[in-house]
This record gives structure tokens, sequence and C-alpha cells, in this order.
């Protein structure tokens, strides 16, 4: 029989055993008949844990598909899309004084106009010009009213001048320039008093808008110089073209007759002649003043004679029209009258010549006052301004006058191109307004219109604005003395 302490030592003997047989078997069942392994003197490596059974799926779950190899690490996202700033404008210029008669506020010019009242007593025109500064004052105000050129208000200094010689008209340079301190003068000197116009551009050194552009008086200048009118080269190289566009210039004898104010071209005149294949039958330059109408006369009674000798059957003008008109008649000179300059002709023919003189006088020109008046809207523009302000004051149409009426017309068209033209470049020229910067507009400014030109231009190289070229016949019986009347179209002469 055993003993208690035999079965207290056999029961811990048999713990032990099924403590060892835990530790080293797996999760596999056993043969159950196994002896069970002797006890090591060395304690056993712990075995690996193997991996735990994955559960089963419920019968009714669906196979899923072989997994997806990881998904790669998502890219940083780009930030949404940022409109580019908005540039910030330009802060604007502060205006200043940047020259000699332009402040901060204002842009003081001045305006030069003929005497026109001096001209109708002498014979020279036969009629006013209506009040020109009454004109002037009206555009500067409507530029001003309109907002100033780049934020100044333009000041006008009006002062008239005698056209009969220069005495007067330098006098005038003097007190617009020096007295008065003027950026630019518009209008210029016209007639005898031309040679002023050095004192502007050269001994003043002052922007002009107007007078006659010629290559010596050109190299005086010190300042800026352009004017609304073309070279006399330009508009008789057009009127040459023109005429023989239309077939006229064949089988020609032509006399060119210069008087004393464009003796100097008269060389250049007759080689463009010889350019469209006419050889001049006769080149003359008469030496008598345009006020001096005896002297006149009777220069031409002894040419006359030689136009009549030489065979001619055309005289070309140059410059002044007013004698060779009136003397083709007085001397019987049976001949057509073409002339180089229009100035002289439509309303403006010289009073000491009679209209029906000067029938069928064919030149070129830009648009006629008719036409000015009726179709321009460059012109409207002024016409705007001055009738807004001046209600009581009829511009009239200028093919309806009676004889001896005012021409404000002219006074008008006239000086509305000088206002276009400066605003224009003045403007162009930016708030830095100096010599530099309004030379730099001119030459940069290319195509534009304006009152009476819808073809104009300047340029570095081209400092007369007019474009617009078609041929005009004087009728006498238009108007008080006659008018311009297109015979042909209007062309682009524009480089």
């Amino acid at each position: 029989m055993l003993t208690k302490k035999m079965r207290w030592l056999i029961a811990m003997l048999m713990a032990l055993a099924m403590v060892a047989a835990a530790c080293g078997g797996n999760d596999d069942e056993g043969d159950a008949d196994a002896p069970a392994p002797a006890p090591a003197t060395e304690a056993p490596a712990e075995p690996e844990p193997e991996p735990e059974p994955e559960p089963e799926a419920p019968a009714d779950a669906p196979e899923e598909d072989e997994p997806e190899a990881p998904a790669e690490a998502p890219e940083e996202e780009e930030p949404e899309f940022q409109p580019a700033p908005t540039e910030e404008p330009e802060p604007e210029i502060e205006l200043t004084a940047t020259w000699r008669g332009v402040t901060a506020d204002t842009i003081t010019i001045g305006v030069t106009h003929l005497d026109i009242e001096q001209l109708v007593e002498l014979g020279f025109s036969p009629a006013t010009w209506g009040d020109q500064e009454l004109v002037i004052r009206a555009l500067a105000d409507d530029i001003n009213e309109r907002g100033g050129i780049n934020g100044r208000r333009v000041e006008v200094i009006v002062d008239k001048y005698n056209p009969i010689g220069s005495t007067e008209a330098e006098a005038a340079c003097l007190r617009v320039t020096e007295d008065n301190e003027v950026f630019a003068v518009l209008f210029g000197f016209l007639g005898p008093a031309e040679v002023a116009n050095t004192c502007i551009v050269g001994t003043q050194e002052t922007v002009l808008v107007g007078g006659t552009i010629t290559p010596e008086r050109l190299a005086e200048a010190q300042a800026p110089w352009v004017n609304e009118r073309v070279t006399r080269e330009v508009s008789t190289g057009a009127l040459f073209t023109l005429l023989e566009a239309e077939g006229m210039l064949e089988g020609r004898s032509i006399a060119v007759v210069a008087d004393l104010s464009a003796a100097a071209q008269l060389e250049e005149v007759a080689n463009l002649l010889r350019e469209h294949g006419v050889e001049p039958v006769l080149e003359i330059s008469t030496s008598s003043q345009v006020a001096d109408l005896i002297a006149q006369n009777q220069e031409w009674a002894a040419l006359s004679e030689r136009i009549r000798a030489a065979g001619t059957d055309t005289i070309l003008l140059v410059g002044n029209v007013s004698a060779g008109i009136s003397n083709a008649a007085l001397n019987g000179l049976e001949v057509d009258i073409w002339a180089t300059d229009a100035s002289g002709l439509g309303s403006n023919i010289g009073a000491n010549v009679e209209p029906e003189d000067a029938r069928g006088v064919i030149t070129v020109g830009a648009m006629t006052n008719a036409q000015i008046y009726e179709t321009d809207p460059r012109f409207k523009e002024c016409l705007d301004a001055f009738n807004s302000r001046h209600p009581d004051v009829e511009i009239k149409h200028p093919d309806t006058l009676e004889e001896g009426e005012p021409l404000w017309f002219t006074s008008l068209a006239g000086h509305c191109r000088f206002f276009q033209i400066f605003e224009l470049l003045a403007t162009a020229a930016g708030p830095i307004l100096t010599h530099e910067t309004f030379a730099e507009a001119i030459a940069n400014v290319g195509e534009f219109s304006i009152a009476g030109q819808p073809y104009a231009s300047l340029g570095p190289d081209k400092l007369s604005s007019n474009d617009s070229f078609q041929l005009l016949e004087q009728d006498p019986d238009l108007g008080a003395r006659g008018q311009l009347v297109p015979i042909g179209p209007m062309r682009d002469a524009t480089p």
C-alpha cells in the first residue's frame, strides 16, 4: 500500500511531464502513445511561433479578388491655380515745369495772325476773316474743357502782324517768344513776312507749327518745326503726276514763271517738269514786289512778248498767282494757266484780279472749302466748338457769301488745323513736354487726319502734314469772287 508521501511524489512527476510535453509540441495533435522526451540539461531555444490561422470566411461571403499590391504613396498635391497678380498701374507722373512755357498746370503758346484788315485796305484781300482772336480763344477753350493736354491747360498769347515786309512780323516774334516765353507758336508768318519764321525757330529757339518751311530756313532752326501745308516741290510733283494721269501734259509748250518769292524754286520746278517728259519753252523769274502793282505790270508787259514769241500755250505760275493771272488777260495772252500754289486762288484771289480772268486756272490741292464745310468731320469738331461758345456768330458756307462779307470760314478752318496738329503732337509727347519729346512725337506720329486733310502724316524727314491731292479748277461763278472746284479724284500721297 502506497504511503501518502509516495502518492505526492508520483503526482508531481506526472505534472512535470505534462508541462514538458506542452513546451515541446505544436498546434497539431500528436500521437497519444509517443513517449515523453527526456528532460534536457539546457533549456531548449524557444521556437518561433507559427502564424495564427486566418479565420475562415463565412460560407455565404463572396470570394475575394486577389489582394491588390499596396498603393503607392500619393503624390504631393499641386496647389490650386492662382491667377497672376494684376500688374499695378504705373504711377502717374507728377506734372512739373519741364520747359520754358510749360508749368505743372499750363502750356503757354503764342498764336499769330494776319492783320487782314490792313490787307483789305491795301486791296490784297476782298474781305476780312472775321474776329480771328475770337476764333483762336474758342479753340483753346475747347481743348481745356476736354481736359487740356495731358492734364495741362492751354494758355494763349495772341498777336497780329502786317505781312507786307518782315518788320512787323519780327517785332511780333519778339513780343510772343521773348516777352511771354511761350513753348510754341502757331500759325507763324506768311507772304513777304515768312523770313521772320527763323526768328521763332532760330534766334528764339521756339517750337513752330505753321509758316512755310524751306531747306534754307530749316537749316537755321534750333527748335522743332512743322506745318500743315506741303513743300512746293511736293505739291508741284503731285500737280504734274495728276495732270499726266489725265493726259494733259502731252504736247504742251509750257513757260515756267516764278514770282520774286518763289524765284529760288524756279530751276527745281522746271526739272520736275522735265522728269515728266516736258521741256519748258521758257524759265523766267520776276523781280517786282507783290505790293508794287505798277512795277509788276511793267515787267509783265515785256515778259508777255517773250511768252508769245516762244509759242507758249500754257503758263505755269510758281508762287503768287495774282500778277500772272491779271497780266495774262491785260496783255491778251491766249494761254492756259496752271499754278503750283493754290493759296492765291479760290476765295483768296487777289482784289486786283478780275474773277473772270481766273476762270479755268488749274492747280492742285486738298479738299475745297465747300468739301470741308459740307463733309469734313475734323472741321466740324472746330465748327461745333466755336458755335457752342458764340452762337450769335454765323459761320456761313464759303460759297454762299456775298462780296465783302467776312470770311469767318477761312479763319476757323486755318486755325483749326494748327490747333489740331499741336494738340496731337503735344499729347503724343507725354507729360514731360520738352523740345526732345515734341521732336520724338513728330518722328513717330505717322498718319492722321486734320481739318481739310483726310490724308496727313509726319515723320523724321517729313515736316509738312498734307498728303491729300486733287486737281482743282477756278470757277468765278461760285461765291463772291470764285471758288476752286475738283476736276479729279482725291489721292493719298502718304509715303
